[in-house]
C-alpha cells in the first residue's frame, strides 16, 4: 500500500473526476488524455460525454504529477509508469510519455466495501445453486483450488465468497499486494507486500510472505493473484500437506494450468518440464474459471478436476488430464441482448465416495447414480 493519498485527496487532486471518484457504484474510471473519460456504473460502461475537465494534455499532467508527488513516487520520462494502491484499496495506475504519448493515461479501480457471498452471485446469475453446491463440497473436502480469467471477471469476488466455506478452528493466511480477501473466521491473518522505497528500504514480495505464511503454521495458504516467481512457492506449499487457493489470469480452466506451469518453469528453478507438470497436477486439484460475456455479465463458466498426468501420443507429449464437474452453456441473446444460457452438472469428482467422510456431508443427488 502506498502512503500518502486517500480516495479524498485523490478527488481534490483529480477534481474533474471528483464525482465519479465519490459515486460509490462507480467501480473503474479510465481518463484516455484530457479528451476521453470512461467510467463502469453497475458493471456497465459508460463514456462522460460531457468535457472531461482538463482543458489540455498539460493541465492533466499537472494533475497527474501532483498525485506522484503526493505518493512520493517519480512519474517522468525516466519512470512513465505509476502503479500504486490507496488505503481504501482502490488502485490507481498512470501511464505517460514515452510509453503513452496523448497526455497521460489514468485506470482507477475501485472495490466495494461489501463483500459479496456465493448467495449474492446465485442471485446475479453467475452460478446457480447446483454449483452453489459443488464448491460448498469442494471447499469442505479441502481440495486446493486455481480460480481463473481475466481481469475484472469476478476472481477475486468468487474467491472470498469460497472463504465462508473455512471451518473456523482453522488457521488462514491470506497472501496479497493488497488486501482483497476477507476471511470470516478467528483464525485468519493477512499479509501483504511491501513496496521498496528508496535503494536503502527492502521490498517484501509474495514470494517471502508465502515462505513467512508457511513458517505460521497454517491450514489454509490464500494467494490473492500468482503472476510470477511466487508460483513455485505455492506449488510447493500445496504439496506439502496445506489447503490453499490461489486466482491466475488466463482464458480457460486448462490454459490455467499451462499458465501457472509456465510461471513454475519461469521461476529459476532447475526441474525438468515433465517434473513441473507433475508437480502442478498434483498441487492443483480444482481449477476454476470466470468469464466475461460480451454483455458484460459475469458466470461461473467452467469447473474441472484436475487428475493428473497423461502422455498424449499425437502431441508426443505429456498433458493434464481433466474432468468437468460443472459449465455454462450459452444459447442465445435476448431482445435487449442479454446473454441466455445454462448451467450443466457434469461428471462427478473422483472423490465422491470419499465425502461421507466429512460430517454433515453428503454426495448431491445430481451427483447420485
Amino acid at each position: 500500500m502506498d502512503a500518502g493519498l486517500s480516495i479524498e485527496l485523490l478527488e481534490l487532486t483529480l477534481c474533474p473526476i471528483a464525482s465519479l471518484l465519490s459515486e460509490p457504484d462507480v467501480t473503474d474510471i479510465l481518463v484516455f488524455g484530457c479528451e476521453k473519460v470512461f467510467f463502469r456504473y453497475r458493471g456497465k460502461l459508460f463514456e462522460r460525454k460531457a468535457n472531461t475537465g482538463w482543458e489540455s494534455n498539460e493541465e492533466l499532467m499537472i494533475a497527474t504529477d501532483t498525485v506522484a508527488l503526493r505518493m512520493k513516487r517519480s512519474l517522468d520520462e525516466r519512470d512513465p509508469i505509476l502503479d500504486a494502491s490507496l488505503p481504501d484499496k482502490s488502485r490507481v495506475c498512470i501511464v505517460v510519455k514515452p510509453c503513452y504519448n496523448n497526455g497521460a493515461w489514468i485506470v482507477i479501480r475501485r472495490f466495494p466495501e461489501q463483500r459479496f457471498t456465493l448467495d449474492d452471485l446465485v442471485n446475479f446469475g453467475a452460478i446457480d445453486r447446483n454449483g452453489q453446491k459443488i464448491l460448498e463440497i469442494i471447499m469442505r473436502m479441502g481440495q486446493n483450488i486455481l480460480i481463473s480469467g481475466s481481469t475484472g471477471s469476478g476472481k477475486t469476488t468468487l474467491l472470498n465468497g469460497l472463504c465462508g466455506f473455512i471451518p473456523s478452528h482453522d488457521v488462514v493466511v491470506t497472501v496479497e499486494d493488497v488486501r482483497e480477501i476477507s476471511v470470516p473466521c478467528e483464525l485468519w491473518g493477512s499479509l501483504e507486500t511491501k513496496r521498496a522505497l528508496n535503494a536503502e528500504d527492502r521490498e517484501i514480495t509474495l514470494r517471502d510472505l508465502i515462505h513467512t505464511s508457511l513458517r505460521m503454521n497454517p491450514r489454509w495458504v490464500i494467494v490473492g493473484e500468482v503472476r510470477g516467481k511466487e508460483a513455485l512457492d505455492l506449488v510447493r506449499a500445496f504439496n506439502s500437506g496445506h489447503y490453499g487457493a490461489g486466482t491466475i489470469h488466463a482464458n480457460s480452466a486448462y490454459d490455467a494450468l499451462d499458465a501457472l506451469e509456465l510461471l513454475v518453469m519461469l521461476s529459476g528453478a532447475d526441474i525438468p518440464p515433465r517434473a513441473v507438470k507433475g508437480l502442478v497436477s498434483r498441487a492443483i486439484h480444482i481449477v476454476i474459471h470466470m468469464d466475461v460475456l460480451p454483455d458484460q455479465s459475469r458466470v461461473l463458466s467452467e469447473i474441472i478436476e484436475v487428475e493428473g498426468i497423461t502422455y498424449d501420443r499425437e502431441a508426443d507429449s505429456h498433458i493434464y488430464k481433466t474432468r468437468t464437474l460443472y459449465q455454462y452453456e450459452f444459447d442465445h441473446y435476448d431482445e435487449e441482448d442479454k446473454a441466455v444460457g445454462r448451467f450443466i452438472v457434469k461428471d462427478p469428482p473422483t472423490w465422491i465416495n470419499k465425502i461421507n467422510r466429512i460430517p454433515k456431508l453428503q454426495p448431491p443427488d445430481f451427483w447420485r447414480s
